[in-house]
């Protein structure tokens, strides 16, 4: 896979989400590391990830927020994925009846240093739909990199209440489910239905207006 830069709706709010969010997204990608250093022995890197079903597109470059008509994953099915977090315990992304939101973050990156916190903050406000699970997806582990290792930050500073997982050093996860700018986060819902993607900062309102499309979506389905 070829290295890229770390550099839909129904609802009013989401339309000005996608305007905010292009512009935001663009000017503030951050470049994927899909290669890097050995790892330090430690668990900053997860066991190998295994794959059920086919990889999705990759991203499409300079969006913001993805949708039908400029996304061909829109609308498939995301491969199932079987990872473990930073003990080594599994953790599964797959068709288990429940939307989901996957965000893949690299600990070197200031986007997501920045995003990291309102995901906290939202979850601590009670803002996070009881009908949808948080998953947040270490990769692109560089130990010569700032901010590392990348359990302390997620862990021990920011206290992420959501679904820690680790990808593999072959960045396996970020890869099938076609990585874009970080942070990335790909939309699915009950049926792992890939809803929307985005890539780059949303910020606090832009992060909430996401959920709550995810949210609706989960509600009309049932």
């Amino acid at each position: 896979m070829t290295t890229t830069a770390p550099n839909q709706s129904s609802n009013k709010g989401f339309i000005l989400l996608v305007v905010g969010v292009i512009i935001a997204g663009i000017a503030g990608v951050a470049f994927l590391a899909t290669g890097r250093d050995s790892a330090i022995s430690g668990e900053p890197i997860g066991e190998a990830v295994t794959v059920a079903g086919d990889a999705l597109a990759p991203m499409p470059q300079d969006v913001g927020v993805s949708n039908g008509s400029n996304d061909s994953a829109v609308g498939q099915v995301a491969p199932d994925l079987a990872l473990t977090d930073f003990d080594g315990n599994p953790v599964s992304i797959a068709n288990d009846g429940r939307a989901k939101v996957v965000y893949f973050l690299a600990h070197w990156c200031p986007h997501c240093q920045a995003e990291v916190p309102l995901l906290q903050e939202l979850i601590s406000e009670g803002k996070k739909p009881d009908d949808v699970d948080i998953y947040a997806v270490s990769t692109s582990v560089n130990p010569e990199a700032g901010n590392y290792p990348p359990q302390a930050w997620l862990k021990s500073k920011e206290k992420l209440d959501a679904i820690l997982a680790a990808d593999d050093e072959a960045n396996t996860a970020l890869k099938t489910y076609g990585g874009g700018g970080f942070p990335f986060a790909v939309y699915l819902d009950g049926e792992n239905k890939v809803l929307f993607r985005t890539s780059g900062e949303l910020g606090k309102e832009g992060i909430e207006t996401a959920w709550q499309q995810v949210a609706a979506t989960a509600a009309a389905s049932r």
